[in-house]
């Protein structure tokens, strides 16, 4: 990359850098940091709310209430839930909150007889108490009740006196831990149900729920390594009770999956040749939700309606997955937690996870390097796009870009389940445009500041407001382009100067001077420079002109029709008249800053130059007023009135050059 390109591109390499390094700083604060899991949390909250087609339960008369079924959820999985309606009903039949484990034993007893696939309580039965062995022996005779209990993050000061023998009926299902495996433990001690109750149930499984730092739920622990052993949830139980499969099936590798083996492919959501279910796990043995909406996604009934004796008669709880759990807001229930969807029971977040698995229709996140890589991604396009875009474009560019940035992140969530990095390009995309853009207008600044004290002196207003309007149009660089350059000079200057006091000569001088320069900005010109009673001046830069050469022409022509009349004036106030001789040439001539580090002049230079120059000097030869070259009548010869006058040979040149007199403009 040559310095000539980094000048012209400056902008556009800057612009370009501004983008990079803020990518390099988001990148940093995305992967090294805590900082913005806030925002991308939020984000996937949001994703999970556009995507709810579920609607709020309706109340339809005192004590009824339907939800409508969410169209996500399995048609297995039923939530019977101790409610207010049960509250009430039992309350009036002078039974309280906690039950009676000899209620929960009849409930069983009844719900049993519908031949459910499973009766999982999310009651946390850990102390004895009365009709213990009543409830055991409902359960037992049920034999597909499921069980659960807290792993606890701090150790328990005062244990169960039979601890060991709860741990021993829990150690029945558990799984080495891989050798390899460097995960943090984060459990510390587990909490399991009775003796009785655990060694009736067909299994039992934790059900800890941890929160992320915002307090919402959005994952849920599949396994907990806990003294060399992976210890499987009680999602994880009913999962393998569903497909029928033992621990020689379950492959567990930390930080990756638990894959399933040897399932049956006809209760498989997505059957594949493997015959296999892998759940996605972090390295502390998490699997995303897939929550499928807010409360009462699921089919769900008060637990009092089967509060009975007898049997069911109909088919409603075949082969069904049923939840028992509090599902009341009023008094009795602490279990709720915050979802993606607001608050919900803890049962409906276990009911989300089942659903998950059991429809593998689980969430994918992109790893933090890929997500780095739609960072670095979003940099580029916007690091290449937005310097070189106008700012009304580059505001609806990055707008639409944005725009279609959430949209295909929401779109991929929806269809895919692929949950990307969200939050943050959305910030890379606003900062990296307001960045830019602050960057621009000061530049523009400084530009046009530059612009004004340095060519309102040169050109005329009109042209000066045009490179302001557009800066791009002034190349400051060293640049051959085709111009025309023009030289005037008074006749006998010397001569003159030595009639007149030095200030009259300044004031004669600074008259003609102003005159002849009015001249040159009124047909777009600018002025290089006067040395002493010489002026230089040319067309063509800095902005383009296609007929550069006819504006300097007119101007050279008018110069010397206002040169009579301040001659006839100067006559009448007895001031010696001034006569000159102007040049004119067209050809390449380089054009741009030049001088020191201390001084610099925009000007031109080049064998053309110095062609005009001497062009000019030629007048006093042929007696005439105004000399242009072959090159200049080329140029202007419809335009203009000339007069051959003859070849001459100039310095530097091998050629003659054909010389006209230019003696005026055409009419029109």
């Amino acid at each position: 990359m040559n310095n000539k390109f980094i000048h012209e591109h400056k902008n556009h390499f800057i612009g370009f850098l501004i983008s990079i390094c803020l990518f390099v700083a988001l990148g940093f604060v995305y992967s090294q940091t805590r900082i913005l899991d806030g925002l991308e949390n939020g984000a996937v909250n949001f994703r999970f709310f556009l995507r709810d087609p579920s609607e709020k339960a309706k109340k339809l008369q005192e004590g009824v209430r339907i939800t409508k079924k969410n169209p996500r959820s399995r048609d297995d999985i039923i939530i019977l839930g101790i409610d207010e309606n049960t509250i009430r009903e039992f309350t009036s039949q002078k039974m309280h909150w906690p039950f009676s484990w000899d209620i929960h034993a009849r409930f069983t007893r009844y719900v049993a007889t519908g031949n459910p696939k499973a009766i999982f309580f999310d009651i946390m039965f850990l102390d004895h108490k009365k009709h213990e062995q009543e409830f055991a022996d409902a359960v037992r005779e049920a034999g597909n009740v499921f069980l659960d209990f807290p792993f606890e993050t701090e150790e328990v000061d005062v244990k169960y006196s039979d601890t060991e023998d709860r741990m021993a009926i829990l150690n029945r299902l558990r799984f080495p831990v891989d050798p390899n495996d460097s995960s943090y433990e984060w459990a510390e001690e587990a909490v399991p149900p009775t003796t009785k109750l655990a060694g009736a149930a067909k299994g039992i499984g934790y059900a800890n729920i941890r929160p992320d730092a915002d307090s919402i739920n959005r994952k849920l622990p599949v396994v907990i390594k806990h003294k060399g052993f992976y210890y499987p949830s009680i999602d994880l139980v009913l999962t393998m009770h569903y497909f029928g499969i033992g621990a020689k099936d379950v492959e567990i590798m930390m930080g990756k999956y638990v894959t399933l083996k040897n399932l049956p492919v006809e209760k498989m959501k997505k059957p594949n040749p493997e015959r296999e279910l892998r759940i996605p796990i972090d390295s502390e043995g998490f699997m995303d939700i897939n929550f499928i909406g807010g409360p009462g996604s699921f089919q769900n009934y008060p637990y009092y309606y089967f509060f009975n004796d007898g049997r069911i008669t109909n088919k409603s709880l075949e082969n069904k997955i049923i939840f028992v759990a509090a599902y009341s807001v009023t008094g009795i229930s602490t279990d709720i937690h915050k979802s993606p969807y607001g608050d919900l029971f803890g049962i409906e977040h276990h009911a989300n996870a089942l659903n998950t698995i059991l429809n593998q229709d689980f969430i994918i996140k992109l790893t933090e390097w890929e997500n780095i890589l739609i960072l670095l991604s979003i940099a580029i396009i916007l690091g290449l796009l937005v310097p070189k875009l106008s700012m009304l474009m580059s505001i609806l560019f990055s707008t639409v870009f944005g725009l279609i940035y959430i949209v295909a992140a929401y779109l991929l969530f929806d269809t895919m389940n692929l949950l990307c990095i969200f939050a943050t390009p959305v910030i890379q995309i606003g900062g990296t445009f307001t960045l830019i853009t602050v960057y621009r207008v000061m530049t523009e600044q400084r530009e046009k500041k530059y612009i004004r004290q340095t060519f309102s002196k040169f050109v005329s207003k009109s042209v000066v407001d045009e490179l302001l309007k557009d800066p791009d149009k002034l190349k400051l660089g060293g640049e051959k382009k085709i111009l025309t350059v023009l030289f005037s000079d008074i006749r006998g200057f010397t001569t003159i100067s030595e009639r007149l006091t030095p200030e009259a000569l300044v004031e004669h001088l600074n008259e003609y001077l102003q005159a002849m320069t009015d001249i040159v900005f009124k047909y777009l010109g600018t002025l290089d420079k006067y040395v002493g009673d010489e002026i230089m001046a040319f067309w063509g830069a800095p902005i383009p002109q296609d007929d550069h050469a006819v504006l300097a022409a007119r101007a050279a022509v008018e110069m010397m029709h206002v040169l009579d009349g301040l001659n006839k004036k100067w006559a009448t106030e007895g001031k010696p008249e001034l006569h000159i001789g102007i040049g004119l040439n067209t050809g390449d001539m380089v054009v741009g800053n030049m001088g020191s580090s201390s001084r610099m002049d925009y000007t031109l230079m080049g064998d053309n130059v110095n062609l005009g120059a001497r062009l000019e000097g030629t007048n006093k030869i042929y007696n005439t007023g105004i000399i242009i070259s072959e090159a200049t009548y080329e140029y202007v010869k419809e335009h203009i009135i000339a007069r051959e006058l003859d070849l001459i040979r100039v310095k530097g040149k091998e050629l003659p050059v054909k010389i006209y007199e230019l003696v005026d403009i055409k009419e029109g």
